[in-house]
């Protein structure tokens, strides 16, 4: 079951890192230490590559990639479209950095683009008509706000020392952890109520994430732990929780 479901997850887990990332960036901006402000995209569009090469091992034979962007109305089409959209933005904004330049504008139209991105990733999972487990409500809160909770935790690493948390990134991080975990009880209580039971995994997501990741930020705002530490440690504990969840959700639906 592990390595069924093995490409799909390192597709949405990597690549909606990427694009939580932006997203966090273009309304916080915190995502960028000032001496490397390169760091940030040149780390950014690694994640998207191991994302895309997720892709590729999904669909058994990199061709195949071809011929699914053949068809527009499919929902790896779609997925591929913005994922390369997104991947322009970064190096478009990867360049620039390099070249010592700052232009936000850059940086808004990555955040628009990763939200698309987002978006159009849940919804590839939500209209796969033969998956229960796949057709609720929660589908898309749960990409999302996972994404969200990612590159917050991203960019708390990413940010000049101990700035995250006295900025509006602190808060934010905790706020985009909290509407995780609401999306996370939402979806378990779907999957009961679908005949389905993911209740372990998803309650071990929610501890990791929503409960752990949101008390080591908010310590860190009240100055109990390093700044610089409590971001590695939220993004850690982000990512842990981000993968059990997403483990439950392909597994539901494929394994069902």
């Amino acid at each position: 079951m592990i390595l069924h479901v093995l490409p799909l997850l390192v597709f949405t887990t990597f690549a909606g890192f990427a694009a939580g990332a932006y997203a966090v960036d273009a309304v916080c901006g915190n995502g960028r230490e000032a001496k490397t402000p390169w760091l940030f995209p040149l780390v950014c569009v690694v994640l998207l590559g191991i994302g895309l090469c997720g892709t590729l091992a999904h669909l058994g034979q990199p061709l195949r990639f071809m011929n699914g962007m053949a068809n527009p109305a499919s929902g790896i089409s779609q997925e591929s479209y913005w994922a390369i959209a997104l991947g322009i933005v970064i190096v478009v904004d990867l360049v620039l950095s390099w070249r010592g330049k700052t232009v936000r504008a850059v940086r808004w139209v990555g955040g628009a683009v990763a939200v698309g991105f987002m978006v159009v990733t849940g919804l590839a999972y939500f209209d796969c008509l033969g998956l229960v487990a796949w057709r609720g409500a929660a589908t898309l809160p749960v990409f999302i706000l996972g994404d969200v909770a990612l590159g917050a935790g991203l960019c708390a690493v990413l940010a000049k020392a101990d700035d995250w948390a006295a900025s509006l990134l602190c808060p934010a991080t905790v706020a985009a952890q909290a509407a995780s975990g609401v999306a996370i009880v939402a979806f378990g209580l779907y999957l009961q109520r679908s005949g389905l039971d993911a209740t372990a995994l998803l309650a071990v997501a929610f501890v990791l994430g929503p409960v752990c990741a949101s008390v080591v930020a908010a310590a860190a705002r009240c100055g109990k732990l390093a700044g610089k530490t409590a971001g590695v440690v939220v993004l850690v504990l982000a990512f842990a929780s981000v993968v059990v969840v997403r483990y439950a959700f392909f597994a539901m639906g494929v394994g069902a």
